[in-house]
């Protein structure tokens, strides 16, 4: 088959990392007076997130093919307290280094989507069914989709200053309040599928698996030099939402806290 003539299997490796958020301290501060002694005691409260992807298989992102669909699912979810929670996509290549090629970044973003019906009955996105391009179109314009990630829950928040394959998404629901306390907690999905459209030619798979390829006298693509796929790595982030004026601030102190700047030109 001239589609994948002189290339190796494309692997596609999306990983999830969790990062918990946790203040758990407890203390006390004394006062004298002349006459009296009176104890101030102070404890903080506690906040903790998880991240996990309850349809994914980790074998789902070997081989893919134009055509297929896999449910991924990064699902962030509140476990105490009040917080404001964002997630933090990096774009790697198999070897785990950024990926610094633009047009092969928005070609992996392309290939995310949130399905308005996950995890329900009746999914927009059947991943027994082969979608081209236009499909996804027309399902995005009936809004049973959108593409990249959930906009309903999530805003893009730019990237890591320098670095465009480090993405930041701010959840917004809620008044962008996290919230562990009440039943059921907050719980959020930043997209639920990885589809890869079934008209994609040679050109869009070598980029997609970053290979090095030519043009053949007769007009094909022959790969030259093999890539070694691309990875997906998630973290989930909170800070406190208590003492906080707003999302900004807090956002602004979370950059502070984990030592990052952003470039906000592209929202």
């Amino acid at each position: 088959m001239e589609l994948f003539r002189n290339k190796k299997r494309l692997i596609i490796t999306i990983l999830s990392l969790v990062l918990v958020a946790v203040a758990a301290i407890g203390g006390s501060l004394a006062f004298f007076t002349d006459s009296d002694t009176v104890t101030n005691t102070f404890t903080m409260g506690n906040v903790e997130i998880s991240l996990s992807e309850p349809g994914w298989d980790d074998d789902a992102g070997l081989g893919l093919l134009p055509g297929n669909v896999r449910t991924k699912d990064p699902t962030v979810t509140a476990l105490e307290g009040k917080s404001y929670v964002r997630i933090r996509m990096e774009i790697v290549n198999g070897a785990d280094e950024l990926i610094t090629d633009t047009d092969r970044i928005d070609l992996i973003l392309n290939t995310l989507y949130y399905d308005t019906a996950y995890n329900t009955a009746q999914p927009n996105i059947q991943v027994t069914q082969k979608y081209g391009t236009a499909d996804l179109a027309t399902l995005i314009t009936q809004n049973k989709i959108i593409g990249e990630y959930n906009k309903t829950d999530f805003e893009f928040a730019g990237i890591e200053t320098g670095k465009s394959a480090v993405r930041y998404y701010n959840y917004t629901a809620n008044s962008g309040i996290f919230d562990g306390t009440k039943t059921p907690a907050d719980s959020a999905v930043l997209f639920s599928n990885v589809v890869i459209p079934k008209n994609w030619n040679n050109r869009e798979i070598f980029d997609l698996n970053g290979d090095t390829y030519e043009v053949t006298s007769n007009g094909s693509l022959e790969v030259t030099v093999a890539g070694n796929g691309y990875k997906i790595i998630l973290t989930s982030e909170a800070i406190q939402s208590s003492d906080m004026a707003t999302a900004a601030e807090a956002f602004e102190a979370l950059d502070s806290a984990t030592g990052i700047t952003r470039d906000t030109s592209g929202i």
